[in-house]
């Protein structure tokens, strides 16, 4: 199993597009809140790479990239690795002409819900299956927020947001089995404002959202000093799918790691939880496990997703094959 982990916060807008932080304060914010690969998704520009932030900052790994979509505002595909975006509004089109520069795109909130207030449209793949693409988001916070929004349950909602924000997307974990690669939880952060001068209010701040839902990236060594290639290796890593996603409001992930092999899974679990293994549909173990390695019988599995609940609610996920 791979040996080396990041911590990475991926799908982060700035006020390059339509988050409300420069591209500065986002990284600032990132470093603070531990997180050691950040990646930049701002809608339809490539500003933070062209701006020259893209790249080791301190500690930090900055995957600058971008968000595209079609005419319709749908079928956002998150861009790593390019230096052009291409001009077409075709999803599938976007997706070869960015493989065949050596990116790699990853679709976003395929499944979103819409919410019941204006602004809360639901922006969600409807292109059909997807051919080329990286993997898929299935946990993107601010969707799991805002599907069924409503003016009832607003003021709760403001207030209490991890209360709807438990578990990855079952239809968006269907779509990942489609196409493979990597699945991936994200904040989908804008740190919106609200209100004017000293009433201002900005909710979903960027250092409350940089410490929830992270990606583990695992790679077999510690990425080198120099750019390019640490970026190379960040997306080949994720283009194979070695990651796992946690919310890091049930604890610290870091250590954990899924393998299928010969008909077993080797799981080594950095705490105590409620282990789920779903082999595509079926339910096929669940118990709950002590922190440490444990061989669990699966003949004839070869994809499967993992899930270690705490609290009823989704601690890890890893898709794994």
């Amino acid at each position: 199993m791979e040996s080396y982990e990041l911590r990475a916060v991926l799908h982060v807008h700035t006020s390059a597009s339509d988050g409300t932080g420069s591209i500065e304060e986002v990284i600032n914010e990132a470093s603070a809140a531990g997180v050691e690969v950040l990646g930049i998704n701002d809608h339809c520009t490539l500003a933070a790479r062209e701006l020259g932030h893209g790249g080791w900052n301190g500690s930090l790994f900055v995957l600058a990239g971008a968000e595209l979509e079609d005419v319709n505002e749908n079928n956002h595909l998150l861009v790593y690795g390019v230096d052009r975006l291409p001009d077409s509004k075709d999803p599938q089109v976007q997706i070869a002409a960015v493989n065949s520069d050596g990116g790699l795109c990853i679709i976003a909130h395929p499944c979103e819900r819409a919410g019941k207030l204006p602004g809360t449209r639901s922006y969600s793949w409807t292109a059909g299956t997807p051919s080329g693409a990286a993997g898929v988001e299935i946990w993107n916070y601010m969707s799991s927020w805002k599907g069924g929004l409503g003016p009832v349950n607003l003021l709760p909602r403001i207030f209490l947001p991890d209360n709807w924000v438990r578990d990855p997307d079952a239809a968006a974990i269907d779509l990942w089995r489609i196409t493979g690669g990597c699945a991936i939880a994200c904040p989908d952060a804008h740190a919106f404002t609200y209100g004017r001068g000293p009433l201002t209010v900005r909710l979903f701040p960027y250092q409350m959202l940089f410490r929830r839902l992270i990606t583990h990236i695992l790679l077999n060594e510690k990425l080198p000093d120099d750019d390019p290639e640490a970026e190379r290796r960040l997306i080949q890593a994720l283009r194979e799918g070695q990651c796992f996603v946690s919310n890091r409001l049930h604890g610290n992930a870091s250590g954990f790691r899924a393998g299928i092999n010969d008909g077993q899974i080797l799981l080594q679990l950095p705490g105590d939880g409620e282990v789920v293994v779903d082999g595509g549909g079926t339910r096929i173990f669940r118990s709950r496990l002590r922190a440490g390695t444990h061989i669990l019988p699966v003949p004839g599995l070869t994809r499967a997703v993992i899930s270690v609940i705490r609290n009823g609610r989704t601690w890890i996920c890893a898709c794994i094959s």
